[in-house]
């Protein structure tokens, strides 16, 4: 079977970036009939028509769209073995890639983080705020080097670290009656304006629990993020059960929040690599997200 070479990628590649032999051979320091050769050379090995040549220059066939993804996605691996090398040779490693579900990556990380800096001098954190879901998706394809979510699908390439859960809790516009109240029951959203946070596993424990106290929330909206629902709260349209990461957020912007009686646990996990040794910084990050945690905790209850 045919070999495809590294040179005849790289030449493949650079057509698909420049949109043309001429272009191509000056982006990797080629002459245009080494290009040229090389994409024929491609094509035989693989057996597929990969360029249409016209008059005024050359264009990508589907086959060739659709292999231009794959190598893509090879560059991108070789492009961080380069920042991995770069970063190892500047140790102590001090970068940390984090992705996390909106309702703790928007306000509650980036306070976090700015402690993390205050700890470890020159460390550079990123954060990007991502779908439970898709946070699984990034660790597993090397695009952020610990991931933080509540629903966690299976998957080989991760391993997942429980952390302590902390009660869901409710928000509710600033004037609101019930807002004098220490803690809210069930019973206390009868005939309520209600804003529902459609979370499935979410949904199910408070549809059980409504049912339990035969309670039935008036819905006036509905929201699939905790953020946008405490934003509804804070116009004033009704109270919410949200994760106590979000409702943390909201206090700035006219919110109150009281806890649940009974409680329902907030659960979410590390996610990290799996049979990967991490780097002291992640250790580091997941220490003092840990005691922050156990703050917001203490600070949530009644």
């Amino acid at each position: 079977m045919p070999t495809i070479s590294p040179r005849q990628v790289s030449a493949f590649r650079a057509v698909m970036l420049t949109g043309g032999i001429t272009r191509a051979a000056s982006m990797i320091h080629l002459t245009q009939p080494a290009v040229s050769r090389l994409i024929k050379e491609f094509e035989l090995t693989t057996g597929l028509k990969l360029f249409e040549r016209t008059g005024s220059g050359i264009t990508p066939t589907r086959e060739a769209n659709v292999i231009f993804a794959e190598v893509e996605r090879l560059f991108t691996g070789l492009d961080r073995i380069m920042e991995l090398a770069i970063e190892l040779r500047q140790e102590p490693v001090q970068s940390i890639r984090i992705a996390a579900f909106p309702g703790i990556a928007n306000g509650f990380l980036p306070r976090m983080v700015a402690k993390l800096i205050a700890r470890a001098p020159g460390c550079t954190p990123s954060i990007n705020s991502v779908h439970s879901e898709e946070v699984v998706e990034w660790v597993a394809s090397d695009k952020c080097d610990l991931g933080l979510a509540g629903t966690i699908p299976e998957h080989p390439l991760v391993s997942v670290v429980a952390l302590e859960s902390i009660p869901f809790v409710v928000a509710l516009p600033r004037n609101h009656p019930l807002a004098a109240k220490h803690f809210l029951e069930p019973r206390d959203f009868a005939r309520q304006a209600y804003i529902s946070i459609s979370q499935t596993v979410m949904n199910l424990r408070l549809s059980a629990m409504f049912a339990a106290h035969e309670v039935s929330p008036h819905i006036v909206a509905q929201s699939a993020q905790a953020t946008v629902g405490c934003a509804m709260v804070s116009a004033g349209l009704g109270m919410a059960i949200v994760d106590p990461f979000a409702a943390e957020d909201a206090k700035a912007h006219g919110v109150e929040i009281r806890p649940l009686r009974p409680s329902i646990p907030f659960e979410f996990a590390y996610v990290l690599p799996a049979n990967r040794v991490q780097f002291s910084i992640v250790a580091e990050t997941m220490k003092l997200l840990q005691e922050e945690v156990a703050t917001l905790r203490s600070s949530q209850e009644p």
